[in-house]
Formats: structure tokens, C-alpha cells, sequence
């Protein structure tokens, strides 16, 4: 005997509990998700080695960052883009050092790599200085002999800077024709002035400052910009007083050139010995030994120090031969490869987490950073004192319950700077306890933020906040509304509640929000409510007033004054080290005389910043208005920066959906023809080409303050601060529609990655032959001269898949391209590609994967239902439908969409074949981390679409109409209103309004021209449908007493014929016929009685009245001439309906009570009766009557009946359940079921005609339905509730629903046959079910004469044997159906066949026991001892059983038992099972614990394990399961309903796997590589949280390798045993059937399921098999006898 190990593991993710309440402020900063890597070098040794990263590495760095951890990438040289003489200018390394600060603090990885030459690099001349120091220096400069001429020329003194300063003037000003693109030889003579003049301005500086150093005139910091490289100052800001965290992001290569050091080391030893008298080296000695210092000393030390990674190059060389190309190119290979791999381990290493990373956060925790980022990122642009703060300070911290606190105010006046401020200050209001603030910034939050949204998504937040648990209904907006108002509850005088919202004025008037009834009258003590919205827009603010008059809890923002703004400006421009003179000072007081809003200041202060005090200002400077001052501010940049850079890069990320990164907006402008051709070389044609990051960063810097980075997911993505920006970006560049489009375009190209891996877009250029003539104009030249070249440029895209997948299994490393699923759509539709919009996006399995991933269910959700009438896809509607109802299960589980996909999608994809390949990817992406795959799906719930109409007072619908040349819907309600709906658009509109007058009736005419309303005031209204105006109106009168006067007579009925409408009276035997075309009656039908009805034939020939006394009168309508009367027996009821048959020659007439006549008609003018169906007395009136498809349906409180018109039988009669009664009936499309509404229920019945069993419930719990229409060209049934809303059905996926196969009641047993293209399923009635695996549909039913009690199916599937409750034996030839044998026996506890189908082993409890052969019947022995839990040995030797304590072994032979075991220990022997590969040995389990394994032919006990559990006292009664795998190596012993303990019997361990919810079922594959087990979680009341989970658990590392949610109830569970097939039984008696792809060749499985579902195959019709009326033979116990 040995003892176990145990191991325990956790199947499926970790339970969330539920922590500790947290109410700390939410953090704004979110991890950053872009690598950004600064690149520092002297540019003029470096630039064949940047050049190679740049074409070979930094691209496939990009793809491993996107791919592997769902990162972006960027790496920074800033002297890309930067011409020649300019990249030592002081300006260029402002804008580096910037730059590198960003990379230092933002990036996800490695954040700066230095490139380090043989060449220190030029020292810049400094753009402004001091006006002593630079007197200082001018002074000695002409005391030492030197001309200062250059000095004076370049620089001038500035009195607005403080203190004041020389600074260097541009050199445009100096040069005009230094950016000269169009004459070459002018900009190249200018450039060679500026070398000249910076060569010797900076000799200058060198000399001068050298002497004023020794004389200490200068100080040492501040010449130190005079001698400083970049280089220098770039690699010691970077490594120098660093944090480890810091250093071990940063890389340095130095490349070291022996010979080249040698000769330059030699110089500086003769040059210092050469030295002047001064002692000063001379500038190529100084760099030198800077670039010594740098690289051989403060370097080295550092690696010591902080482990900084240096890595150096030596390129060796004779230095009597040339440093060979071949060396060098050498050298930059082995940089490239060690950069790539240097890199990307620091990638990894930053990036280590195996699961979801930390910061990939869910949708709502999403809005809520961002939104909090918002609130930090106004605050910090506020500049100014709020002096209205004060009464929002006094209202945050009243103490009694008050109204909420609204401001208004105009555009730009400050209301989100002033919300901003007020929310970062609320804590300190509130220090003495901790409150949670909700704020919304919705002015900011791009396009299509719609009400019901924010106020989610606000809810979302307090609910977290106070960790409650929160039930989302963003479709019914006044349940969201009524959340919103109890979330508001949850403060306390510790927790105080503050939500912000500013902007309700931005919101689409869609679910009411600007009218304010959505905010509560009156709150909570400790939660407040502060709204912000423009004054005097929409008239909210006088609905503000009648719905809140206190003015304490009102503010309106006014404009300020212009001292206050004045000295705002001054304020700023001192902090800025700036001023501005006095004559300067008038102009912009002037301007701030005209406006004083805070973005007026704002783009003042950027104006007056770059003024100089020398500059001539005059009263044109200066705009007037916010948008002439922006107007003014991009014209600056266009002249700073390039018409085309400015435009497209501001027009591009105005017409994103919601804002455009920095790295997004240089590929997208590399896209851009106009924009490359601005930065195309001017010498050769590159094999790539994109726009530099220096010439945007410019941009960006210019427009500090008002384009900023949101941060979203972690990068960050530059929008405008104020939406007046955008209006004045699209007047001034976005005006043509045409550019639009193609910009649109551009962007549809780079988020689809059409352009990327290389491929090359095409570009057109010109041709230079040969140079123009000197008196020749360049642009003339080129036009008559140059022709067009298309070459092809690789613009280096990244791919943009839907997922970013590293080849991983893990679904947790699976990211989702979160910037294509936010823009590609929104630019499709902006182009009007709608079929690339449904086939790339809507229809695409992946992207739908990659907003579910991306937290983004809801817009997906809502991009399917704007789309469904843009794209007209039916399909679009049912995939809302499905994701709509599996919302709560996908926001928890998004890697689960493939799965719920199958379950929903798959048993409707044949009323869908568009559908087919969406499915299809949901199989092979679903199977990429998941290994059960659905082959049969029993359907849930039908999805459906619902629909409010607007409007406030309801009233009953008396018509549903379906318009058929515009897929529409009318509702006509009695009100007078006429609604029009069309099923895909979510918005029933108000098309007809009688203003007041009740309608009675509606109806269209043939080709939808007229509509026709009757009203209760005897009126007939005729509409143009097409131009929805009304034509006319008709009063129907009647004359009295000889004419002389005429009354209203009050309309019965109507109906339409043609262009003729046909109307008959209350109490009146008369119907007119009047023409829709002239409005005049025509003529007059007068028949015997008071008319109730009229139908007419197809031919629209003849009127058939029906009347009181159950009359029908035939009347030729063109002539008015009476045909014939017609009169059926029953004269005291009245006719209820009339029909005719498809060939006009059978009328059907139902009177009110439903006896049914039927009449020949060929000849029209002598109908003969054919049929006469009669009622019981006791049947209650009809309700409605429907003939279709040879089937007439009549509806009765009491009953529906079905009546077959071909033999007048009644083919079904169904009752509802007790206590309720019918209220509408109709036939399904297919006439297969009937769909009713029942009194008591929201929700519509559908019933099986052929079965009568209810198959399919519609749920509903939007009102009481009062009203159903079939809408057959729409495929549609619609339904109005009690409470205004429509429903709608697709009637095909009905009529799939309602085929799907079911048993009579729960499924008990599911047999299965180890060959066989079929199972079988008992429910406990007297029906046994033959399915087919192939098509999963009931092929077969074999019927008892009493309830089956057992059953049991032979190996090959070929004999089935069953038990009824009488106590018969039935046998059963499977294939053809017939029942062999039925033998009277007795009352049967187990039924056992064995292995080789020969024998069958019938065990009862008060009886003899018998096994018997299945061929013949005939007993082969008796068995007096009763046995429990019995099982035959695989060679089908023995019967085992247990009885008392011990397990005995049978002979199948004759009998007696032969074999006896007992527990060395006197326990009981709990369970047993027998192990196929080794047919001698039985394994055993006791209730002390113990495991023995026994030989039954050697009576040999092998071996005794000891389990280390503590069994319960009666544990027999509790073990759930004891299975083993067929070579007896492994075991699953179940005794905890929350666990499967998993014994590994060969090396003793027992392996305790933890479950999510109690165990339905388990059960182990008979190789033992398995555990399958179904259990239950308790999440919420959905399809999927509310019912069961499929799981498969791997035995060899306890892994959960595939989980399925059953989304209904599970009564069995059986698996095949060879190719894995799981197959689940439910309580509403569907199967379903499911299979384990974790094989070779198993995806077969599912490529045959699916080529059979696109192949449309069916199943063969159901036979249905009679067992033999009387037994054929008897057993009788005491005789031992068979008799026949």
C-alpha cells in the first residue's frame, strides 16, 4: 500500500472577489503603450548608419512591438528632415532636447540609444543672448582688432525679451531666398553664405569668449553654449544623475576607427604643445578631447556604475589605405543586427507580463481614464483666476438636499476650463473625507456621442466606484435614467458624490437629453450634480429655469473685462520671460476691446509671444474674433511650416473619428502624394520615402495649448482643445469635397494596411533630362519640357491585421488593433465604400473579434444597427440581435465571441447563407485557443428587434400595414397618428397626423399609391403615399325621408380593390364602391342583411359580402350586378370572414362562432356546397382566421384550431395552459407552427403543428403584445406592445427554431454506439428517439406500449433492447425499424448488453434475474442473487455486482457466482469499474478511502493505494463518480460538487482540479486524456451567465483547454469514445452536440458540418415505429419456463 500526492489547480480564469471598497481618486495616467527610442549622434558622421535603420530595422521593430505586445513604436531622429545647415541650430536642439524628455519619461521600453563616431560634432551659435553678455563679448571682439560687422548683422537687440536680449534673426530675413524651392541657384547661394557667415560667427564666439573666460568677464556656465556640442549635451542629459530604471533603457555604440584615433590623439599632443599663450587649445583639439572625455571616461564609469549597456565597434584599418567602403558597410550590418537584438530584449524585458497586460483595461475603465486625463489637461490650461469658483465651492459643500447646479454660458467662455479647475479642487474641499467625482467632457469626446452612452458609462463609473453591482440598459433609456437616479443614492456623508457633465448642449437630440427631464428634481444630501451648456441653445437654459427656479444653484458666465484680461496676458508673458512694448500694448488692447473670451486670450498670447520689440505692429496684426485670430495663426504656419504639411496634417486629424496619434499622422501623410512630394529629395529616387518626425514635432510645438495628446490606451492622440478649431480647419482647408474624399480615402488605405510589407504606392514625378536655360524659368521649363515618371515608393506602412497575434495560443497575448477598429469603419462610410464597409468590417469575423477584445461591444453593436440600412443586409440586423443578447457574457468574457457565435449563429446560418463565412471564421479563430467546437446548437431565444415610437400618449394600433416597394412598416394608431418603421433603422418616424381626429381603419392601395384612413367621424381620408399629402377627403352620408336632408353614417368596415374602395355601414345592408382616382362613388351594392364583411376574388371581378343571418351575397364590382346569394344553416350567427382558394374556385366562409362552409364556385352565378363543418354549442366566439398553404387557422379564447382544406380534417386543436386564454393566433411562415399570444405573458408561443409542442418562446418584456402582422416580404413579424413598441421576428429563423428537433420532455439518456451514424435519446415518455449525427434531427421514434424505464444499445448500434414500466422487453432492429421481440417479464432496475452484443443481462430487485440472447430471446440462465450497480467484463465472461460489502463475480453462463471480493479492512466496496485493455483486473474504491486493483481469473489482489482525502461518513451515498480510463493508469473520483479529483494511479499522485460552480456532470474518455464536465456558475439572470458550462480539462497538465456555455439547462452528458464527440441532453428535451478538436484530422469534423450546412442538405422525413400490440413471449419466474 503507498500514499498519494496531491496537487491542486484552478480551472478557467480566477474568481473576482469582491475587494475592499477603494474610493481613491481614479489616476489619469495610463502605462504608456509606445516604445519611443531617441536617437543621439552627430549628425555628420552618422548618417549612412541612420540610414540603415531606418530602411531595415526600425520597420520590423515596429511589427515585432504591434505583433508580440501590442505596442507601438517610434524611433526619434530628429535630424531627419532637418536640412544640412541647419541641424546645429539652436532651435533644432530645443526641439531635440524636448523630444528626448518625452522618450525618458513615456516610453514602454528602450528610450534612448546614442551613436557615437570618431567626431565630437559643432557647437551651436546661440539664438539669443543676454544684452549684457553679448555687449561684453562685442566690446572685447573690437578691442582684439576683429570685425563685428556679422555680429551686428545677424543680431539684434530685443526689448520684450526679459532681461533684454540680442537674438538671431532668422535667416530668411537675412537671406530671402534661403527655403527658395524654386530657384536652386538662389538657395544654393544663400546656403553658401549662411556656412560662411555661421563659420565665422562662430570663430568669432570661440575666440571672444576664450579671452572673456580668462578675464572672468564671462562665467564658465554661461560659455558653456558656446563650446557644447548636442552630442554632449544630449548623452549626459540622458545618462548623467539618472535613476537605474532609466540607465537600463538606454544603449550606447561607440564605433572606434584605430588609425583614426591614433592620428587625432597624436594632433591633440602637438596642438597642446603648440598651445597659445593664453594656454587655450584650439576648437579641433578642444572637440577632441570633449569626444575622449565623453567616450572613454564618463562612459566606462557608468557601466560600472548603473550597468549602462555600451557597447564599441572597432573597425580595424591599415592608416596607409582608405577606410574602405566594404569595412564600413561591415560595420553598419553588425550595428544593425546588434541594435534589432539589443532592442528587442529590452522590449521583452519591459514587457514581461504572460497574461493580459495590467494596462489593457476594459471600456469602461477606459472612458473613465480619459475622461479624468481630460479633467487634468483643461485644469492645466486654465490660466486664469475663477472667481466664480466660489459659489460652485459654496454649492459642493452645502449641507442640505438641493436641485442641481447648472452654468451656462457662450461659446468659448470658459465653462469646461472652469469644471476642469473646480474638479482637480473638490478633494481639497472635501479633506476631511474621500470623495468620488464623476466627470464628462463631452465637448472632447469626437463623433457620435449619444446620450444614452454617457449616461452608461456614468453609471458604469459610480456603480464601480461604490462596488455595486450595476445591470446596464442602454436600450430602454427611462430604465437607464431610473439607475442613474438610485446610483445617485449610494453616497454618504464619508463618500460624497460629485458628477460633472459639461457640454449636454453637444448631444444629439436623440433620447431627450437636452430637454433636462432626465435629471432628478431633487437630490441626495451628499451628492451634487453640476451640468454646463451654451446659453440661450435649444432654450435650455429657460427649461433650466421652469425646472429649477432656485438661482443659488445657477450660473451664467459672463464676459470678462479688459483690464482683467490685460493683465492676465502680462502675467503670462512674464512667466514666459516676455513683454511687449507700449505701442505694441494699444493695438492689443484694442483687440481685447473687440473680444475677452479665455481662447481669445489664449491665441493673443500666442500672437504677442514671438513679437519683437523692433517690429512694426499695426491694427491688421491682430484679429478681431476667436476665428480670425485662428485664421491669422494658421496662415503663420503655413509660412513657418508649408502650405500642404499644415493643411493635410490639420485636415487629416479634424476628420478622424477621434483624433489621430503622432505616429498614425506621419504615416498617413507619407500616404499623402501632395505632402511627399514637399519633402522629396531633390537628388535621386529613394526606395523609400516619409515625412520626418522633426518637421511635425515643429508643428506640434506651434501649436502648444491647442492641439494636445488624449491619452487613449496608453498613447497618445492628438486632438483640439476647442472645437472652434476644427470649424475653422474645415472653412479653410476642407471646403473641397473632393480633397475630402481623398483624404478620407488616404485613411481607409493606411488602416486597412494597404500599403504595407514594402509594397511600394505609386507616385508620380518629374523627369529632369537636363537643366533649363539660365533665362528660362524653372516651372516653364518643366511644363514644357519634363514628362511624368510613375515609380513605385515603399512609404514604410505598418500591417494593420484586425488582432495582433505574436503566434501565440495563449488568447491573452491576443491584442486588438484598438486604432483600426476606432477608424476604419467611420472612414469607409465617409467615402461611401459600402461593400467594403460589409464585407472587410461588418461581415468580418475578425474585426468583430477585435471590438469585442477592444472593450467596444456597444459600438459594434450600434455600427451593425446605423449600417443595416445603409448596406441593406438582413443579416446585419441578426448579428446586432445576437450580440445584443449576448452582451453581458461577451463584456466579461470577450475571447468567448467564437463560441457564442456558434451557439447563436449556427443553427440559423441557412436562413442567412451570407452569413456562412462569418461563421466559418468564428470555427477558425474560436479553435485557435479554444478546442470545443459546435457541431448542433439547440436554439435559446430568438433575437429580436424592438422600437419605441415617439410618442407620449398611446393608443390602440388599429392597423399594421406592409409597404412593399420601400421595405417599410406602417402603424396606424388610433390616435390619427400613421408611423412608418423600417426594420432596420431603429426609429419608427411620424410619416400621417390627423391632428386629433381618430381613425378607425387603414389601408394601402395596389403599388403603394394611396393610402386610405376611415376615422370615427365617417370619413374617408385618401393620402398621396408618395408625397404623404393629402388628397382629399370623403364624408359618407346618407340621405333621410325622401332626400330632403342627409346625416353621417357611421362606417362598419372598408376594404381596397384595385384603385376601388369598397365601405360598408354600422346598421345599413348598403356598401359603396367608390374610385380613389376621382374621389366620386361609382355605385352601390345593396344586399339582404347588415354587412360585416368583404373579400374579393384575385381577379378583383367579384365582391363577396358577408352578413348578418349567415348571408353571402356575390356581386360582379364593375357592373354592380348581383351574382348570387349564398346561405348556410346556421342563421343566427353572422359571417366572420370569407376566403377564397388560389384558383377562385372554392369559397371558405367562417361565421362568428366557426362553422365552416365550404362552396363551389366555378361557376359564379350557382355556388354548391361542398362541406359544412359544424361547432360544438359550447365553443366560444372567433377571434381571428387565417387561410394559408391549404390550412385555416381559427383562434378562440379557449382553443386554436387547424383545419387541412385539402380533406377538411383537423390536423391540430391546442388549449393554453390553465387559468389563461388565446388573444391572437397566426401560421409561421412555412405553416409548421402557429405563433400566439396568450393572456398573462409579454412573451409569443410558437407551437409545433405536427407535435403540438411549444418548441420556441419569443421573448418579450417590452408590454403586453396587443396586435401581430406578418410581414412576408420583410420576413418579418411584427408585434405591438402595451407600452409602444414594436417587435420584430425574422420568420425564417422562426420557422429554422421551431424545426429544430426536440423530445417530448427532458432528455434522461443520450446512447451512443461506437460505429453508426446515429444516437438515441430517451425522456422518460413511451418514445424512444433515433437522431441522425449527421444532420442532428430526430430520424426515427420507437414507441412503447407503457413508459420506458431502461434502455440500452447495442456496440454497433444495430439492436436496441428497452424496459417499460409494465414490466416489457422490447427489442429493437435499429435500422429497420421494427420491434423483433416483446417479451412480458417483470419490473427491470438495470438492463445490460454485452461487449459482443450477443447476450442481454436483465437484473431485477423482487425477481429473478435473466440473460438472455439478443438475437432469439431465448433465457440463457437465471440469476437468484440480486446485484447493485452491475457491469459485464469486457470479454463478456462474468456479470460484477456488488452486494452488501462485497463485489461478486457471475457467470454469464449459468448463473452462480464464481468469484467473491471483500476489502481487507471489512469495508464496503463503494464503486468499481472494469478496465478494457486488461479485462481481468477490476479496480475498486472503499469507504475507508482505499483503491485495490483485482484479478478476477487469478482471484489475486495487485495493489492498494490510499487516497489523502477524508471521505465523508456516508460516503457511498456521495460519491459523485468513479471512472477509469481503459488501461486502469487514470482515475476520476468525484465527492465534491465544486471539484474533480483526478488520480494518477501509476505514479500515485491525485490531482485536485477546482471548478467555477458546483458539478453537473463529468465524465473521463476512456483513454484517459480527458475530464469533460459540465458545472453551473451564478454570475446573473442572461442566457449564458444563468445556465451551464461546457469544460474540458487536459489530465496531463490540468490545463482548461475549451469551454462552452450550454445557455440552457443540461439533464445528461455522453461522450463518444473514439472521435470525441460530447453530446448533451437538456430539460426542454433538445440535444446538443459538441466535439473535442485536439487531434489529427478532427477539423475534418467540422469542414464536413459546415460543407452540409452551405450545401443546404436535410434530413430524411421522420418514420415513426409501432412496438407489437400483444407480447409474443412470457417469462415466468417459479417454472423457469419460456412460453410462447
Amino acid at each position: 500500500m503507498f500514499d498519494v500526492t496531491v496537487e491542486t489547480m484552478d480551472d478557467g480564469p480566477a474568481r473576482k472577489d469582491n475587494p475592499a471598497a477603494d474610493f481613491s481618486p481614479i489616476s489619469a495616467t495610463q502605462p504608456s503603450r509606445c516604445v519611443q527610442i531617441f536617437i543621439c549622434c552627430n549628425p555628420e558622421d552618422t548618417e549612412t548608419e541612420r540610414k540603415a535603420l531606418r530602411e531595415t530595422v526600425y520597420p520590423k521593430l515596429r511589427e515585432y512591438c504591434r505583433h508580440k505586445h501590442g505596442l507601438e513604436f517610434q524611433a526619434i531622429d530628429a535630424y531627419v528632415g532637418v536640412d544640412p545647415d541647419d541641424v546645429h541650430d539652436s532651435d533644432v536642439r530645443k526641439l531635440r532636447m524636448k523630444l528626448l524628455d518625452e522618450c525618458l519619461k513615456f516610453s514602454a521600453g528602450p528610450c534612448f540609444v546614442a551613436l557615437i563616431g570618431e567626431q565630437y560634432g559643432s557647437a551651436s551659435i546661440p539664438a539669443e543672448v543676454e544684452a549684457s553678455e553679448f555687449e561684453v563679448i562685442l566690446c572685447r571682439s573690437q578691442n582684439e582688432g576683429l570685425s563685428t560687422r556679422l555680429l551686428e548683422n545677424w543680431y539684434h537687440r530685443d526689448e520684450n525679451s526679459v532681461p533684454p536680449a540680442y537674438h538671431l534673426r532668422s535667416k530668411t530675413d537675412v537671406l530671402p531666398d534661403y527655403c527658395n524651392k524654386n530657384e536652386d541657384r538662389a538657395r544654393e547661394v544663400a546656403h553658401t553664405a549662411w556656412r560662411e557667415s555661421f563659420t565665422e560667427l562662430k570663430m568669432i564666439f570661440d575666440d571672444t569668449v576664450k579671452r572673456c573666460l580668462t578675464e572672468g568677464t564671462i562665467k564658465p556656465e554661461q560659455a558653456q553654449k558656446y563650446f557644447t556640442s548636442a552630442l554632449e549635451d544630449e548623452l549626459l542629459h540622458a545618462v548623467v544623475n539618472q535613476p537605474p530604471s532609466v540607465l537600463q533603457k538606454c544603449i550606447c555604440y561607440i564605433c572606434k576607427v584605430p588609425h583614426l584615433t591614433r592620428h587625432l590623439t597624436k594632433m591633440l599632443t602637438e596642438q597642446k604643445g603648440q598651445a597659445d599663450s593664453d594656454g587655450q587649445l584650439p576648437p579641433d583639439a578642444l572637440a577632441h578631447a570633449k569626444l575622449l572625455r565623453l567616450r572613454d571616461k564618463i562612459l566606462p564609469s557608468l557601466v560600472i556604475s548603473s550597468d549602462l549597456c555600451v557597447y564599441t565597434f572597432t573597425v580595424l584599418g591599415n592608416h596607409k589605405q582608405d577606410y574602405t567602403e566594404q569595412l564600413r558597410q561591415e560595420y553598419i550590418e553588425g550595428l544593425c543586427q546588434q541594435f534589432y537584438t539589443d532592442v528587442v530584449k529590452l522590449i521583452d524585458s519591459n514587457n514581461t507580463n504572460a497574461q493580459r497586460p495590467a494596462d489593457e483595461i476594459d471600456g469602461v475603465m477606459e472612458e473613465m481614464v480619459e475622461h479624468t486625463s481630460m479633467c487634468n489637461l483643461y485644469a492645466a490650461l486654465s490660466d486664469f483666476e475663477w472667481k466664480e469658483m466660489d459659489q460652485i465651492k459654496e454649492y459642493i459643500l452645502g449641507k442640505q438636499s438641493i436641485s442641481p447646479f447648472i452654468i451656462v454660458g457662450g461659446p468659448c467662455s470658459g465653462k469646461t476650463l472652469l469644471l476642469a479647475t473646480c474638479a482637480k479642487q473638490i478633494c481639497s474641499w472635501l479633506n476631511n473625507c474621500a470623495p468620488v467625482t464623476v466627470s464628462r467632457f463631452l465637448a472632447s469626446t469626437g463623433n457620435g456621442t449619444y446620450f444614452r452612452n454617457v449616461l452608461t458609462g456614468i453609471c458604469q463609473q459610480i456603480a464601480m466606484s461604490y462596488h455595486k453591482p450595476l445591470q446596464i440598459y442602454s436600450d430602454n433609456i427611462e430604465k437607464l435614467v431610473n439607475c442613474f437616479v438610485s446610483l445617485l443614492e449610494e453616497s454618504s456623508e464619508q463618500h460624497p458624490l460629485t458628477v460633472i457633465i459639461d457640454g449636454v448642449d453637444q448631444i444629439p437630440e436623440t433620447d431627450g437629453a437636452r430637454a433636462l427631464c432626465w435629471l432628478p428634481k431633487s437630490l441626495p444630501p451628499f451628492t451634487r450634480l453640476i451640468i454646463s451648456t451654451t446659453l440661450k441653445k435649444y432654450g435650455m437654459a429657460e427649461k433650466r429655469t421652469s425646472l429649477y427656479p432656485n438661482a443659488a444653484c445657477f450660473l451664467e458666465l459672463k464676459p470678462r473685462e479688459r483690464k482683467e484680461c490685460s493683465k492676465i496676458l502680462t502675467q503670462r508673458l512674464l512667466s514666459s520671460s516676455r513683454r511687449i512694448t507700449s505701442g505694441q500694448q494699444v493695438f492689443v488692447n484694442t483687440a481685447l476691446g473687440q473680444c475677452t473670451l479665455p481662447l481669445f486670450v489664449n491665441l493673443l498670447y500666442n500672437e504677442v509671444l514671438c513679437w519683437r520689440s523692433h517690429e512694426d505692429i499695426d491694427d491688421q496684426t491682430l484679429g478681431r474674433t476667436i476665428h480670425d485670430s485662428i485664421e491669422r495663426l494658421l496662415k503663420r504656419l503655413e509660412r513657418r511650416h508649408g502650405e500642404s504639411l499644415v493643411s493635410r496634417a490639420l485636415g487629416y486629424i479634424t476628420l478622424a473619428d477621434s483624433g489621430l496619434g503622432e505616429v498614425e499622422l506621419l504615416d498617413i501623410l507619407s500616404l499623402d502624394d501632395d505632402v511627399i512630394e514637399y519633402f522629396w529629395p531633390r537628388n535621386g529616387l529613394p526606395v523609400s520615402v516619409k515625412v520626418p518626425h522633426y518637421s511635425l514635432a515643429r508643428l506640434k510645438q506651434d501649436l502648444s495649448g491647442f492641439l494636445v495628446g488624449r491619452p487613449r490606451n496608453g498613447v497618445k492622440l492628438l486632438f483640439w482643445t476647442n472645437r472652434h478649431f476644427p470649424l475653422v480647419v474645415n472653412r479653410c482647408y476642407l471646403r473641397n469635397m473632393e480633397t475630402v474624399q481623398r483624404m478620407h480615402n488616404i485613411m481607409v488605405e493606411y488602416f486597412s494596411g494597404r500599403w504595407s510589407n514594402g509594397r511600394g504606392k505609386p507616385l508620380l514625378i518629374t523627369v529632369l533630362h537636363q537643366k533649363p536655360t539660365e533665362d528660362q524659368p524653372m516651372h516653364q521649363w518643366i511644363l514644357e519640357n519634363s514628362p511624368l515618371m510613375k515609380i513605385y515608393v515603399d512609404r514604410q506602412q505598418p500591417s494593420q491585421p484586425w488582432l495582433f497575434n505574436f503566434h501565440s495560443s495563449n488568447p491573452c497575448l491576443v491584442f486588438p488593433n484598438r486604432r483600426k477598429v476606432k477608424e476604419l469603419a467611420y472612414h469607409l462610410k465617409r467615402t461611401g465604400r459600402l461593400e467594403e464597409l460589409y464585407l472587410d468590417v461588418l461581415s468580418s469575423f475578425v474585426s468583430h473579434q477585435a471590438m469585442v477584445k477592444a472593450g467596444h461591444l456597444v459600438q459594434l453593436i450600434s455600427e451593425l444597427e446605423e449600417n443595416i440600412q445603409t448596406v441593406n443586409r438582413r443579416e446585419m440586423r441578426f448579428l446586432a440581435a445576437v450580440l445584443k443578447s449576448a452582451r453581458c457574457f461577451l463584456r466579461e468574457s470577450p475571447d468567448q465571441l467564437a463560441m457564442a457565435i456558434q451557439i447563436r449563429v449556427l443553427p440559423f446560418v441557412e436562413c442567412f447563407p451570407q452569413l456562412f463565412k462569418f461563421l466559418k471564421q468564428a470555427y477558425q479563430e474560436g479553435l485557435k485557443h479554444n478546442v470545443i467546437a459546435v457541431l448542433h446548437s439547440p436554439v435559446i431565444t430568438l433575437p429580436g428587434v424592438h422600437a419605441a415610437l415617439c410618442t407620449t400618449s398611446l393608443s390602440r394600433v388599429t392597423d399594421i400595414i406592409e409597404i412593399q416597394s420601400q421595405s417599410l412598416v406602417l402603424v396606424a394608431l388610433e390616435s390619427g397618428s400613421v408611423y412608418a418603421w423600417n426594420l432596420e433603422v431603429q426609429a419608427p418616424w411620424e410619416q400621417i397626423n390627423t391632428h386629433g381626429v381618430k381613425v378607425s381603419g387603414a389601408r394601402m392601395s395596389d403599388g403603394d399609391q394611396f393610402l386610405v384612413l376611415v376615422t370615427v367621424h365617417s370619413t374617408i381620408l385618401v393620402y398621396d403615399f408618395a408625397q404623404l399629402s393629402l388628397l382629399y377627403e370623403v364624408y359618407m352620408r346618407r340621405s333621410l325621408d325622401g332626400g330632403m336632408a342627409e346625416i353621417l353614417q357611421p362606417i362598419s368596415g372598408f376594404a381596397l380593390c384595385s384603385t376601388n374602395a369598397v365601405v360598408w355601414f354600422e346598421n345599413s345592408a348598403i356598401v359603396r364602391v367608390f374610385d380613389l382616382n376621382s374621389h366620386h362613388t361609382i355605385r352601390q351594392l345593396n344586399c339582404q342583411h347588415e354587412v360585416q364583411c368583404v373579400s374579393f376574388t384575385t381577379d378583383g371581378i367579384y365582391a363577396l359580402c358577408g352578413q348578418l343571418k349567415s348571408t353571402v351575397t356575390i356581386f360582379n364590382i364593375h357592373t354592380g350586378l348581383q351574382r348570387a346569394i349564398v346561405f348556410l344553416e346556421f342563421p343566427e350567427a353572422s359571417v366572420y370572414s370569407i376566403f377564397l382558394s388560389a384558383s377562385n374556385e372554392e369559397i371558405y366562409v367562417v361565421d362568428k362562432i366557426g362553422n365552416i362552409c365550404v362552396w363551389g364556385t366555378q361557376d359564379m352565378t350557382e355556388p354548391h356546397l361542398l362541406e359544412e363543418i359544424v361547432c360544438s354549442e359550447d365553443e366560444d366566439e372567433v377571434l381571428s382566421v387565417e387561410l394559408s398553404n391549404h390550412s385555416l387557422l381559427l383562434c378562440r379564447t379557449s382553443c386554436i384550431e387547424l383545419w387541412d382544406t385539402l380533406s377538411w380534417n383537423m390536423s391540430a386543436k391546442f388549449k393554453p395552459p390553465k387559468n389563461e386564454y388565446f388573444i391572437r393566433a397566426i401560421l409561421s411562415q412555412d405553416c409548421d407552427s402557429i405563433i400566439a399570444i396568450i393572456s398573462g405573458s409579454q412573451a409569443l408561443f410558437v407551437w409545433k403543428r405536427e407535435t403540438g409542442q411549444c418548441v420556441l418562446i419569443l421573448e418579450n418584456r417590452l408590454g403586453t403584445p396587443l396586435s401581430l402582422s406578418k410581414c412576408c416580404k420583410q420576413k418579418a413579424l411584427v408585434s405591438f406592445t402595451s407600452k409602444g413598441f414594436l417587435m420584430s421576428w425574422d420568420l425564417d429563423c422562426i420557422d429554422t427554431a421551431s424545426a429544430i428537433a426536440k423530445t417530448e420532455r427532458t432528455v434522461q439518456t443520450v446512447l451512443l454506439s461506437s460505429q453508426g451514424k446515429h444516437f438515441y435519446a430517451s425522456d422518460g415518455t413511451s418514445i424512444i428517439f433515433k437522431w441522425s449525427l449527421t444532420f442532428c434531427q430526430i430520424e426515427a421514434t420507437f414507441a412503447h406500449a407503457g413508459l420506458v424505464k431502461h434502455c440500452a444499445l447495442t456496440r454497433t448500434g444495430a439492436s436496441l433492447v428497452s424496459a417499460d414500466v409494465h414490466g416489457d422487453l422490447y427489442v429493437w432492429d435499429t435500422e429497420a425499424g421494427q420491434n423483433l421481440h416483446r417479451i412480458r417479464y417483470g419490473d427491470v432496475t438495470q438492463l445490460l448488453i454485452t461487449p459482443n452484443d450477443h447476450f442481454v443481462v436483465s437484473l431485477c430487485e423482487d425477481r429473478v434475474s435473466k440473460v438472455w440472447k439478443l438475437s432469439k430471446g431465448h433465457i440463457v440462465c437465471n440469476i437468484h442473487i440480486h446485484l447493485n450497480k452491475a457491469m459485464t467484463t469486457p470479454e463478456s465472461t462474468f456479470l460484477l455486482g456488488l452486494h452488501q460489502h462485497r463485489l461478486l463475480a457471475v457467470s454469464l453462463w449459468s448463473g452462480g457466482v464464481v468469484k467473491r471480493f471483500e476489502c481487507t479492512d471489512k469495508s464496503d466496496i463503494v464503486a468499481f469499474q472494469t478496465l478494457r485493455d486488461n479485462p481481468d483486473c477490476i479496480l475498486l474504491i472503499s469507504s475507508s478511502a482505499s483503491i485495490y486493483t483485482w484479478n478476477v481469473a487469478e482471484e489475486a489482489l495487485y495493489r492498494q493505494v490510499q487516497l489523502p482525502i477524508k471521505l465523508p461518513g456516508k460516503f457511498s451515498r456521495q460519491l459523485d463518480a468513479f471512472q477509469v480510463s481503459n488501461d486502469g493508469r487514470i482515475a476520476v473520483i468525484s465527492v465534491n460538487t465544486e471539484s474533480v479529483n483526478v488520480l494518477d494511479i501509476l505514479h500515485g499522485r491525485l490531482c485536485v482540479i477546482n471548478t467555477e460552480g458546483a458539478i453537473f456532470n463529468q465524465q473521463l474518455t476512456r483513454d484517459g486524456q480527458y475530464v469533460v464536465y459540465i458545472c453551473y456558475r451564478d454570475h446573473c439572470n442572461c442566457d449564458f451567465h444563468s445556465s451551464a458550462t461546457l469544460n474540458i480539462v487536459r489530465i496531463t497538465d490540468g490545463k482548461n483547454i475549451g469551454s462552452c456555455d450550454l445557455c440552457k439547462l443540461p439533464s445528461c452528458l455522453a461522450v463518444s469514445e473514439y472521435d470525441l464527440d460530447i453530446f448533451v441532453g437538456f430539460e426542454d428535451g433538445s440535444v446538443g452536440m459538441y466535439t473535442v478538436i485536439d487531434y489529427p484530422d478532427a477539423k475534418n469534423k467540422i469542414k464536413s458540418r459546415l460543407s452540409k450546412v452551405a450545401k443546404g442538405e436535410y434530413a430524411p422525413r421522420k418514420t415513426d415505429c409501432l412496438c407489437k400490440n400483444l407480447p409474443d413471449a412470457v417469462w415466468v419466474d417459479s417454472l423457469n419456463e419460456y412460453s410462447q
